[in-house]
């Protein structure tokens, strides 16, 4: 009720000015045509030509017609510009401010361009740098939320610090270890992690409280708007409204600028805060709310089934893989054979009879017939070779076709989501390829399949976790030898520069539990371990301790296997009559 009385109070002080302008626009018309009538009736002019009399009239009544066309042009800057007196003009100060506010998308429109090649210039220069000018704020914001965020948590730190120490000095019995200890298994870890959350409410006051700050520094530089009017064009002016009612004066704009601009990154800020913070819970209420359905219900329950019928599928499978070790290569090598038995030889063979005997004369590639259009076999060996927060690196064996050309293409998508967007990299020439931008601690489904001109193969599906931002990233294992791996990783993504070192832990038993593991402290990214059991299945992973004590999450478990030593000779390419049967650093028997 009070913001209609005010609006209606407004508008009929508007038609009052309105009405006293088309008053004095009547009475400077009403001077001007009287002149004109005077002049035009004088006796000392009716002798006169017409062309004469013309610039005499012209002449005499300049200034009431002066008047006039002033009386007008004043009232037009008064509704157009909101401007008595100093009305703007294009200088570079104004031309500045226009063009800041026009790239903020504020626009208080008492500024615009009026020629045709001016608003031509606009709507280019808007298309163009407004989303540059947003992705430069939402930059800066970023910046400004991570470094609250940091200090958030900085002051935490202090906070359970004095509590400690209070509670020491209290005599309570509280446990002053770190976050992890040595001897702790996957379960005590998980109860004793704390989740450090920065309440979004302290952000919007800090957007509020500098909104107050910048209407008083605006209140003190426009001394004809009162404090209240100077809060809310700049709560206007920051949120990018801009109504345009209320405009600053010319000798304020850059103040007026500095104090919105800020603001704009602040709200931006916040924005971003509680867009990380609460976006998932907007979405779940969303589904909450979804699931009334009672279709959606029994859907969802199906999916449930499913999942937990995959999920069950992928157990036993992993396990085979774990426990196999070099049963699991001969069972392979029996079914590859088995599946080449059915198919078939490649080759085909032309041969003619000579002593009633047949002689092979030639072997043609079988592609060139039955085999020429089919699409090729879907790529093998198929592995997540490492991973990081943002990025998977894969790789897998060339797959068999008939084509000379043959390439690759990928396809990922975020597992159980139900608007999982699936991305797609086609034509991949080589059998590696490193996928990038994606989402850290998230669930992704890759599924590889091979393409030719005839085709395109069947996928060959990989489930692969990323990293968390705090892990060591992309770790490998590579086999030196017979019996020695060396393992290598990446920082983390974040607080890298405050890493003391690493703890490598390593089993090759895939049953024991966390605290089971051996584990070894790396002071760099590299390790070797020698004298490890032959042919046998290893398990690695590795976390980083922090200089105040703290400790990253493991990262993911990469896994490496040794080979026979007669299996490494094999491998040998350069093998002559002068080669020894072992190589030097294999442990031979003593003679």
């Amino acid at each position: 009720m009070r913001f209609c009385l005010t609006e209606y109070s407004a508008k009929r002080r508007l038609q009052s000015v309105k009405s006293e302008r088309l008053n004095q626009i009547e009475s400077s018309s009403d001077r001007y045509l009287d002149r004109l009538w005077e002049l035009a009736h004088l006796p000392e002019y009716q002798d006169l030509s017409p062309q004469e009399l013309k610039k005499i009239v012209r002449k005499r009544s300049k200034q009431q017609f002066n008047e006039y066309v002033d009386t007008v042009f004043a009232a037009h800057r008064t509704f157009r510009h909101g401007y008595e007196n100093d009305a703007p003009s294009w200088d570079f100060l104004t031309s500045f401010f226009f063009t800041a506010t026009m790239l903020t998308s504020i626009g208080y429109g008492y500024v615009a361009p009026f020629t045709f090649y001016g608003r031509l210039f606009g709507v280019v220069y808007c298309l163009i740098g407004i989303p540059l000018t947003l992705v430069t704020v939402a930059n800066v914001a970023k910046f400004i939320s991570e470094m609250v965020f940091r200090i958030h948590y900085e002051l935490w730190k202090l906070w359970m610090r004095w509590k400690e120490r209070k509670n020491q000095g209290l005599g309570i019995d509280e446990e002053s270890k770190g976050l992890f200890g040595e001897s702790e298994d996957e379960q005590e870890i998980l109860d004793r992690v704390r989740l450090v959350r920065f309440p979004p409410i302290v952000v919007f006051m800090f957007v509020f409280l500098y909104g107050l700050f910048g209407a008083y520094i605006i209140h003190k530089n426009e001394e004809q708007w009162s404090y209240t009017e100077s809060m809310y064009f700049t709560f206007i002016s920051i949120l990018t409204v801009g109504f345009g009612d209320y405009r600053p004066a010319a000798t304020n704009l850059m103040t007026v600028l500095v104090v919105i601009m800020g603001g704009i990154i602040l709200t931006t800020m916040c924005m971003d805060v509680v867009g990380r913070l609460y976006l998932k819970e907007i979405h779940y209420i969303g589904r909450k709310l979804k699931t009334n359905n009672p279709f959606y219900l029994i859907r969802e329950a199906k999916a449930r089934r499913r999942r937990r019928a995959m999920a069950s599928l992928l157990a036993q499978l992993a396990r085979g893989m774990i426990f196999a070790h070099r049963n699991y290569s001969d069972l392979a090598l029996r079914k590859e054979r088995k599946k080449e038995r059915k198919r078939g030889s490649h080759v085909l063979c032309l041969a003619q009879q000579h002593n009633g005997h047949f002689k092979r004369i030639m072997s043609v590639p079988d592609g060139q017939f039955m085999f020429a259009r089919m699409p090729p076999d879907p790529p093998s060996d198929c592995q997540v070779v490492s991973t990081s927060a943002y990025s998977v690196r894969l790789r897998w064996a060339p797959a068999f076709s008939t084509d000379d050309q043959v390439t690759y293409n990928i396809r990922y998508r975020l597992k159980h989501t139900e608007d999982g967007k699936v991305r797609e990299l086609r034509g991949i020439q080589g059998n590696t390829a490193e996928i990038m931008s994606i989402d850290s601690c998230s669930l992704y489904e890759f599924r590889i399949t091979a393409v030719s001109r005839y085709g395109e193969s069947k996928p060959v599906y990989l489930v692969q976790y990323t990293e968390p931002q705090l892990s060591p990233q992309h770790i490998l294992a590579t086999r030196l030898n017979a019996n020695t791996i060396e393992l290598v990783w990446e920082p983390p993504y974040k607080r890298t520069h405050e890493v003391k070192n690493y703890i490598v832990y390593f089993t090759d038993n895939p049953e024991a539990s966390l605290s089971e593991w051996e584990k070894v402290t790396v002071n760099g990214r590299h390790v070797v371990f020698p004298d490890l059991k032959y042919d046998w299945f290893y398990m690695f992973s590795a976390t980083a301790c922090f200089r105040d004590g703290q400790r990253s999450p493991l990262s993911r478990v990469g896994h490496s296997k040794t080979i026979e030593v007669m299996e490494s000779i094999s491998d040998r390419e350069d093998l002559s009559e002068t080669t020894p049967l072992l190589r030097r650093d294999y442990v031979s028997f003593a003679v």
